[in-house]
């Protein structure tokens, strides 16, 4: 950089010459050949200084500047297609939670329904299964309503008959007897 400065301080006596060469009386397009030369000069001094520490500061911060505008390109490429592919992502999977969803109300629904027929089916077993034991416990009842009433009835009998004849019947034939008739008498009404 100090170099720089001191080719500058160097070459600024042999800029002012052009300077004091624009004295002569000429038109605007009129050519000198020393002011031509010397511009010509300055001009290769001022690109050779140019070239030799400003361009290759600012070809290598353009270069950079490209690699990171492409670095940015590459990764914003990267980025929207890893986007793409997450939103794909999101979409199969919503598409098959929607589907576990689904299938699973189906489950729920069909165990409902096998739940609510089961208990329809038990609910029907029990019902049956509560007429059939009413139904054997009243014919067990009416069975033991008419023993009694049978029992009852040959005691009413012997009882009738004894204050007929007066005399009491205690034998056990006696009561077989009145039993049997009792049996004969009931069973064809029961029949009815």
């Amino acid at each position: 950089m100090h170099r720089s400065i001191y080719a500058a301080a160097a070459l600024l006596p042999l800029s002012a010459t052009p300077l004091l060469a624009q004295e002569e009386k000429g038109g605007l397009l009129s050519l000198h050949p020393g002011l031509s030369i010397w511009t010509l000069v300055i001009f290769v001094i001022v690109f050779a200084v140019l070239a030799k520490f400003a361009f290759p500061k600012i070809l290598g911060a353009v270069e950079a500047r490209e690699k990171h505008l492409e670095e940015l390109a590459v990764a914003a490429e990267r980025d929207r297609a890893e986007a793409a592919a997450l939103v794909e992502e999101h979409r199969r999977l919503v598409e098959e939670t929607r589907g576990k969803v689904q299938e699973a109300l189906g489950e729920a629904r069909s165990t409902a329904e096998r739940m609510r027929s089961e208990l329809m089916d038990q609910a029907r077993r029990e019902h049956d299964e509560l007429l059939a034991r009413g139904r054997a416990e009243v014919l067990n009842e009416r069975a033991g309503m008419l023993e009694q009433v049978r029992r009852d009835a040959a005691e009413v009998a012997m009882r009738a008959a004894e204050k007929l004849v007066r005399r009491s019947l205690d034998g056990d034939d006696n009561r077989r007897l009145v039993q049997e008739y009792l049996a004969q008498v009931v069973t064809p009404a029961a029949r009815a």
